[in-house]
């Protein structure tokens, strides 16, 4: 094989030209006279299929346990993850059943509810695996959770070499993409772990222009359908999740202005192909984005939900949340970078909202790496100085409120572009800083491997083992990388649900309300609901409605008058009292309460006891 082909990793190495590490996927087709075997292997030895195969293997590898229970065990065993297991059995459901998408069996009697939250629906043909019922849906959930870190492994490799990265450049800027230390304090959140699509859009809009940081744009080199593919690409990643797909879409803004502008101008060069594939890109964009945020923006007309600025100050990390490790990254777990947050973190801040979240520590190894890169980069000075701007841009609008409250350019960002006022977690946009980071750090090492090569080139046979074994540690920084992105924590294992409970899910199709009622409670409910997708009460959101919020406070002293009118408002008849989740709660009293001059019955179970509104007073 040619190194014009570079068709594997050895060969893009030995390429001649700078810029033919652009040339990421070689298209043409294997000679036709081969062998079927031969075929097969030409196309496992391709670097495009290895870091594929690469990128499921590290997180497969990463998440291990999840692969040794993958019925019964997820990252945590409580909290977001059940909710995303629910979201993603509701999709399939959803597809199945037929009926309203964006009104869920959650939150009766409110419509619209599956917009509450990031709803994962590109995930939407990976929901299709596997069946309804709890163990389903852990793996399921398991199966996107791998999948949404090879993803992002993937697409940082590829963008890195369609820039003009080398690969093990590339192999750095993936790992710090996908496995930074900060990611891991996400480790709870599929919708903010789910960064790949980005990263691959952006990939195939530069191929689909023929652009690289080294040699700009050059016609000769577009391929309008990659330009098509990329802005597709975009609109499966908005539609997965708001809270990272909103600086998305305004970052794609300022793209797309840019791709208009030189479609124009170069229009001579280009044809025709290219900017039609943009165009129509463009406008499935465009229109895929506005017909996503309808369900969003009607709950805001319905409920009133919004942002205030208050919460985000409660949830912008300080400066020192980027020297902060979490304790999920195995390499600093109690480490001096791991303890700053007793050490310095303001006591308040750690112990008021959960520290963890916030914690932005990109790394220390890419860090060095990228400050290696602002003078030593195979990058021209001006792509560097732009990259050095665009990463502190993107850390100080992650720190949020901290740098200068309503005067910080995160406040402008949130008070008066549309939609920005959603985000309450600033922090979430350190991703962008990472991508930054990942970028400069593959500019030193390119310039690293290149030096080598030429080296290589130029040196004898005397020394050409010492060469050879000086290029094996060109890979020693993304070994780096990936071992600081190590994490260390245990997975959990959901609660399994009651077998009366199942039972009474499965046939009873009334709208219920579940108690006890609490975040742990409700969340555990939605994941049982895949036994049948009964019509709950219950709810598990940042909002909740205000029927929801009504009859959690006036059930605490159910069964009484006041709690019997107040379900008969909202038309849930029905109430099931899980005795042992009850036991040492408010709930308890009312297993044994009398029911008299109440039009309410009992069922007993081993499990629950359910008690039924059968009409007015």
């Amino acid at each position: 094989m040619t190194t014009d082909a570079v068709g594997t990793a050895v060969d893009s190495i030995d390429a001649d030209r700078a810029d033919d590490a652009t040339t990421v996927i070689d298209q043409r087709e294997p000679p036709k006279r081969r062998s079927f075997l031969w075929r097969i292997g030409w196309f496992f030895s391709r670097e495009g299929t290895l870091v594929v195969i690469a990128g499921f293997i590290i997180s497969a590898g990463f998440n291990w346990q999840l692969l040794l229970h993958p019925k019964s065990a997820d990252i945590t065993g409580v909290g977001d993850p059940l909710e995303d297991m629910w979201q993603l059995s509701w999709l399939h459901h959803w597809v199945l059943t037929g009926g309203d998408l964006w009104t869920a069996n959650y939150y009766v009697p409110s419509t619209n509810n599956f917009a509450f939250t990031d709803s994962l629906l590109g995930y939407l043909p990976l929901s299709m695996l596997f069946g309804d019922g709890q163990y389903d849906a852990v793996l399921r959930y398991n199966v996107v959770y791998v999948f949404a870190f090879a993803v992002a492994f993937v697409g940082a490799y590829l963008l890195t070499r369609q820039l003009g990265g080398r690969w093990p450049a590339a192999l750095v800027a993936a790992a710090a993409f996908a496995y930074a230390p900060t990611r891991w304090t996400q480790d709870a959140h599929l919708n903010i772990l789910s960064i790949g699509g980005i990263a691959l859009a952006l990939f195939a809009l530069a191929r689909g222009h023929g652009f690289s940081l080294r040699g700009g744009m050059r016609p000769e080199r577009a391929k309008p359908w990659w330009a098509l593919a990329g802005w597709l690409i975009a609109l499966w990643q908005v539609s997965i999740s708001f809270s990272i797909g909103i600086p998305f879409v305004y970052i794609l803004g300022v793209v797309g202005i840019v791709v208009v502008i030189v479609n124009l101008r170069r229009r001579h060069q280009l044809g025709w192909h290219l900017p039609v594939a943009n165009a129509v890109g463009i406008v499935v964009f465009l229109v895929g984005t506005y017909l996503l945020t309808r369900p969003y923006l009607k709950i805001i007309s319905l409920y009133g939900f919004k942002r205030g600025w208050t919460e985000v100050q409660t949830f912008s990390a300080p400066p020192q949340a980027l020297l902060t490790a979490p304790d999920q990254a195995w390499l600093w777990r109690g480490s001096y970078l791991s303890m700053w947050n007793n050490k310095v973190f303001d006591n308040s801040w750690v112990l008021g909202h959960g520290v963890g979240e916030e914690l932005l520590f990109p790394g220390l190894f890419v860090t060095l790496f990228a400050i290696v890169g602002l003078c030593y980069s195979a990058w021209s000075r001006k792509v560097r100085i732009w990259l050095f701007l665009g990463t502190a841009l993107a850390t100080v609008l992650a720190l949020g409120a901290t740098v200068g409250d309503t005067h910080s350019p995160f406040y402008y960002l949130w008070a008066y572009l549309p939609g920005w006022n959603s985000i309450r977690t600033p922090g979430r946009l350190i991703i962008w800083a990472l991508l930054g980071l990942a970028l400069l750090a593959a500019g030193m090492v390119t310039k690293l491997v290149e030096t080598w090569s030429a080296r290589r080139k130029a040196s004898g046979g005397a020394v050409r083992l010492r060469t050879r074994l000086a290029g094996l540690a060109l890979v020693v920084p993304a070994l780096a990388v990936l071992l600081e992105g190590s994490p260390g924590q245990l997975a959990g294992t959901p609660p399994g649900i009651p077998p009366d409970l199942r039972q009474l899910f499965e046939t009873n199709h009334q709208p219920m309300l579940i108690l006890p009622i609490s975040d742990t409670d409700n969340v555990e409910d939605l994941l049982w609901s895949t036994y049948g997708f009964p019509q709950l009460a219950n709810g598990y959101a940042s909002n909740g409605t205000p029927a929801y919020q009504d009859m959690a406070f006036s059930t605490q002293t159910f069964p009484d008058v006041h709690s019997v009118k107040v379900m008969l408002r909202y038309h849930v008849y029905q109430v099931v009292i899980l005795r042992v989740a009850a036991h040492g709660t408010e709930y308890e009293q009312a297993l044994n309460k009398p029911l008299t001059g109440l039009p309410v019955t009992k069922v007993v179970t081993d499990d629950y006891v359910l008690f039924t509104v059968h009409g007015p007073f």
